[in-house]
């Protein structure tokens, strides 16, 4: 399992608002979730995306033969002596409250899937633009380059052909704020291939206020301590937009 894959922490982050991970994949993501920052900022806005569709949803009440149904299992379980379930007068409307619940969960659920399929057929990446060339002492070719939207709520890095990664090591981009307080991080670089994340606001808010970024050489997860803690390799201008 690729852990930095956008797609997949989106698709597990979807699954998991909807209730359909179970077992030990659901445990699995749960321990993610509380470790990684854009793991949790995935499942948040899939919470504040689906939220909306189950308030839209109309009142269900199941067919008259759902209760039929219910009432011949529950007649070849009764106890001796009980009453046959047909000379038995038909319950009161509200017994029926639990079963009027779990036909509208069949409902919400569909509806949710749906929602899930046409946001991940339809839903356009913003448009990108350079925020950032990284490049290590001494190379001919940038390790990394980032972009961002216009808003720097959803930032893109890409690995380029300078970079070679040390084992056992993670690479986390930081930004350091003109304001000179302390470095705030923007999360772990990919080690290959492309990743695209949205920034929590107190990340975005740190990015308006920087000048420049930088990268730091972290332990295998990144720094423990919220701050950088080993050897920084770049520091690089970021590009201001007015």
């Amino acid at each position: 399992m690729k852990h930095d894959d956008p797609k997949l922490i989106d698709a597990l982050a979807a699954e998991y608002v909807l209730g359909t991970l179970n077992g030990r994949a659901r445990r699995r993501f749960e321990r993610w979730r509380s470790k990684e920052w854009h793991v949790e900022r995935r499942v948040q806005a899939w919470e504040e995306r689906l939220s909306g569709l189950a308030l839209r949803l109309p009142p269900m009440r199941p067919s008259p033969h759902v209760w039929t149904q219910i009432e011949k299992r529950i007649a070849r379980t009764a106890p001796r002596g009980a009453a046959p379930a047909a000379s038995r007068p038909a319950p009161p409307v509200q017994k029926r409250a639990p079963w009027q619940a779990i036909a509208a969960g069949l409902v919400l659920f569909a509806v949710l899937l749906g929602g899930y399929a046409l946001y991940r057929d339809s839903a356009e990446p913003p448009q990108m633009l350079a925020l950032a060339t990284l490049t290590t002492e001494g190379a001919s070719q940038p390790s990394w380059t980032l972009a961002a939207d216009t808003e720097l709520r959803h930032v893109r890095a890409i690995v380029g052909g300078g970079f070679t990664r040390e084992a056992g090591k993670s690479y986390e981009l930081w930004a350091i704020p003109d304001n000179g307080s302390a470095p705030v991080s923007l999360g772990l670089m990919p080690v290959e291939g492309t990743e695209d994340r949205e920034l929590t606001d107190s990340q975005r808010t740190a990015l308006q206020g920087a000048s420049k970024v930088a990268i730091s050489v972290e332990p295998e997860g990144g720094s423990p301590t919220g701050a950088p803690t080993g050897p920084v390799i770049i520091v690089a201008d970021r590009v201001k937009r007015a």
